[in-house]
């Protein structure tokens, strides 16, 4: 049932927060006085970002004609590269990036058992003059394995399409913990016999550490 997502995804944040809290407390004075504008040292050109995070995604969404019932839980790991240097001023200083995810998930909801593949990301940063906030939107495209009934996808290996916007917030000068929305399109781009594919939106959460 996707209550029970919802439980695990609360769950999940849950141990996010308290592995992130202790680190908020023991910096807090560091962030309150200046030093942690320190950060855009982390967005400048050939800096790089980890970052490891879960989600809850629920599809279909839009229209449902045909589509299945594919709601699954997403584990990911991300590797990041600083492009350019910060532009720009105040609320719209800003950079690009690029990153690499690895991710895998369980289908707790209707057709199949897994999903896992990769994704490469293009992601624009703002980043704000003398805040901890660092907001984001990014879209990206790679190559999944999945096992849901191929009568919605025509073979296993498919590709993802994906867009998503969210936002950091930096407990420590080299790390944040983040909130994302992502819009993630799964389909064989009419190379099988079938190729409704899914559609699905949700939360994701997740810690960077820059360096």
């Amino acid at each position: 049932m996707r209550n029970a997502g919802f439980r695990h995804l609360l769950l999940l944040g849950a141990l996010l927060a308290v592995f992130t809290g202790r680190a908020f407390a023991d910096d807090l004075t560091t962030l309150t006085n200046g030093t942690a504008y320190a950060k855009d040292d982390n967005f400048q050109p050939g800096w790089r970002e980890a970052t490891a995070g879960f989600g809850i995604m629920f599809s279909p969404i839009g229209s449902s004609y045909a589509r299945p019932t594919v709601d699954y839980v997403p584990g990911y790991i991300e590797a990041g590269y600083m492009l350019s240097h910060i532009h720009g001023s105040g609320f719209f200083r800003n950079n690009y990036e690029i990153a690499v995810e690895a991710f895998g998930a369980g289908i707790y909801q209707e057709t199949g058992h897994y999903i896992a593949g990769g994704t490469l990301w293009l992601r624009h940063n703002l980043i704000p003059e003398g805040s901890r906030f660092v907001p984001y939107v990014q879209v990206g495209g790679g190559l999944v394995s999945q096992d849901i009934d191929h009568k919605y996808d025509g073979h296993n290996v498919n590709f993802n399409v994906d867009a998503a916007g969210g936002v950091r917030f930096f407990v420590k000068p080299k790390m944040s913990i983040n909130a994302e929305f992502l819009y993630q399109h799964i389909s064989n781009a009419n190379t099988g016999s079938h190729n409704i594919g899914i559609n699905a939106l949700g939360p994701l959460l997740s810690a960077s550490w820059f360096f």
